[in-house]
């Protein structure tokens, strides 16, 4: 009976993960974290190295690494003050992980105060060989508050040939006083670009067929620690092989491709409910994990909103440069208020995904919801649209106002008193959409005596039209013309030009006008064909009256809740409407 080969036969060499054969030898290896390299270095070299040092920092940004690295500074046999040879028997020790005078403690396993008790006590004994005694105690925070106290005192003042180097992830957790007796040093996530840039050296040197593309994901997905970088490309190496396929390492790693976030913001854009439940089924058929889907979801619109505000650095977006045009093509879409309630809805849809039993469904109809936002409206518009329907269709104000001038105008002069407008029954205005003849009589008959007035000599500079019109047509300044489009009418009395700015004219268009009178006054003299003034008509405040036979208030208030854009504001806020009587 043939005997089945054992042990080390079937496996002849032990392979080396990724992360522990590239892990950096020296300080000038260290990615990311150049200015604690160079601090350590100088330190080195100028012989001011202290007896315990801090390390903090995310997982997978160096601290253990720049552990062994000053370790084997401190203790090389061969190498120059701040850079170890790396072949020495001390350094070879080291970087194996066995040598008696660097030990490793594992502080979660080794946490309570006899174990702290018995370090204190090896202390005394000098090194077996090399000039220090190394301790790298990982993982520090999880030493009990007793343990904590009892290292102290030595960790304040140790054996002069011992050094202490702590590493923490959770800073917050260590005691105020031993930090206080620590050189400290704060380690960063690696930025994007230099993960993704060692990823290709490792990727060459280990002779893998991998595309930008696919190490890009691989990048992004690390969340900038270069270990789980490393760990994810063994993974897609070790089932993928020599040659990694761009599906692959979405599969394996469980990424949403960029494509399909693209496809998805697209959908939402233009409330494509559609487009929104095929990309959620395809994603619930492939097995994709839609929490992780909607999270990654929430990074593209935060991505979308940093781009909105002005900011197109990549190493702040932690994305690749060449998808920046793709996701400029997306900003474009949306304004910064949509951006930020969609954001806020889909940080509440991803919270209630947690405790959802039908994860597929509440992430629909969540999107779904979504695709609502870009269409709603603000309530400024709302309320604008209900006051102009109440008003009776009135004119819609100005979006931009003009730029203020200096009227040299000087005090506005009063309107004549003989003026047959001023004493005129046909001033009084009504509340209903009738009353604009009324408001417009006036005006054409002053626009009459215009051309009954004007002399046969003047220049025609705009013909047809009321006066108000022409002057519109006719004045240089474009931000003007939305202006005098909101004035009621315009009459000419003797020198003068009186604009009569109606009843329903506001305090700001008031304004805007009297701040721009002289321009409006040259235009008028090049129209009429003789140097005019120009004044506001300032009719005194008119009582609104209901002629008879208007409909009734209950009327009026029903018609008013049909109208969309009410619709759209009931639905918002809703609540009992009721009329509201004019008062004089």
């Amino acid at each position: 009976m043939p005997q089945v080969p054992r042990g080390p036969a079937l496996f002849p060499m032990q392979y080396q993960v990724l992360a522990r054969k590239w892990r950096p030898q020296n300080f000038h290896d260290l990615v990311g974290q150049e200015y604690v390299s160079r601090t350590l270095v100088n330190a080195l070299k100028s012989g001011r190295v202290a007896h315990a040092f801090l390390f903090s920092g995310p997982r997978g940004s160096g601290k253990t690494t720049t552990a062994r690295i000053l370790a084997k500074a401190l203790n090389c046999h061969e190498g120059k003050a701040g850079e170890p040879c790396g072949v020495c028997v001390a350094c070879l020790e080291i970087t194996a992980g066995n040598c008696m005078d660097v030990l490793e403690i594992d502080a979660a396993s080794n946490n309570s105060v006899d174990n702290v008790r018995g370090l204190i006590e090896e202390l005394q004994y000098r090194p077996a060989r090399d000039r220090n005694k190394i301790y790298i105690v990982d993982e520090v925070h999880m030493l009990s508050n007793s343990a904590f106290n009892a290292l102290l005192k030595t960790l304040e003042e140790p054996p002069p040939h011992v050094v202490f180097i702590l590493a923490t992830t959770e800073y917050h957790k260590i005691p105020t006083t031993i930090l206080s007796r620590c050189q400290q040093y704060g380690f960063k996530l690696i930025p994007f670009p230099l993960i993704l840039e060692r990823l290709r050296f490792i990727a060459s040197a280990e002779d893998i067929q991998i595309s930008t593309t696919a190490l890009e994901q691989i990048t992004f997905s690390s969340g900038g620690s270069m270990r789980d970088a490393m760990s994810a490309l063994d993974r897609v190496i070790a089932f993928s092989g020599q040659s990694v396929h761009d599906e692959d390492v979405s599969m394996l790693l469980g990424l949403v491709a960029p494509a399909v976030l693209n496809k998805a913001v697209r959908a939402v854009a233009s409330n494509d409910a559609q487009s929104i439940l095929e990309i959620v089924g395809d994603l619930a058929t492939n097995g994709q994990d839609l929490q992780n889907f909607c999270r990654s979801l929430l990074g593209e619109f935060r991505d979308l909103m940093v781009l909105k505000s002005g900011v197109s650095d990549c190493s702040l977006l932690g994305i690749p440069e060449s998808m920046l045009p793709e996701l400029n093509a997306l900003a474009a879409m949306f304004s910064r208020e949509d951006l930020l309630r969609l954001f806020d809805v889909l940080l509440k849809v991803e919270g209630d995904l947690r405790y959802a039993t039908q994860t597929r469904f509440q992430l629909e109809m969540g999107l779904i919801e979504l695709a609502q936002i870009p269409r709603m409206r603000s309530l400024e518009d709302l309320i604008a649209d209900f006051s102009r329907f109440v008003e009776g269709d009135a004119p819609k104000p100005t979006t931009g106002s003009p730029p203020a001038t200096p009227n040299s105008a000087g005090n506005r002069a009063p309107a004549p008193k003989d003026s047959a407008a001023a004493t005129s029954p046909d001033r009084s205005r009504t509340a209903n959409p009738g009353a604009r003849n009324a408001v417009k009589e006036p005006t054409v008959m002053a626009d009459a005596a215009v051309s009954a007035s004007a002399p046969e000599s003047a220049p025609q500079v705009a013909e047809g039209g009321t006066l108000l019109e022409r002057i519109a047509a006719a004045i240089q300044k474009d931000s003007l013309r939305p202006l005098l489009h909101s004035v009621a009418g315009a009459r000419i009395e003797g020198d003068s030009v009186i604009l009569d700015m109606g009843p329903l004219a506001t305090e700001f268009l008031r304004k805007q006008v009297k701040e721009n009178l002289d321009g409006i006054a040259q235009t008028a003299s090049m129209v009429i064909g003789r140097a005019v003034r120009v004044f506001l008509d300032e009719a005194p405040a008119v009582t609104l009256v209901t002629p008879p036979g208007s409909p009734k208030e209950e009327d009026i208030l029903e018609k008013a809740k049909k109208v969309p854009g009410v619709q759209s504001f009931l639905d918002i806020f809703p609540g009992p409407v009721r009329a509201e009587k004019l008062k004089p």
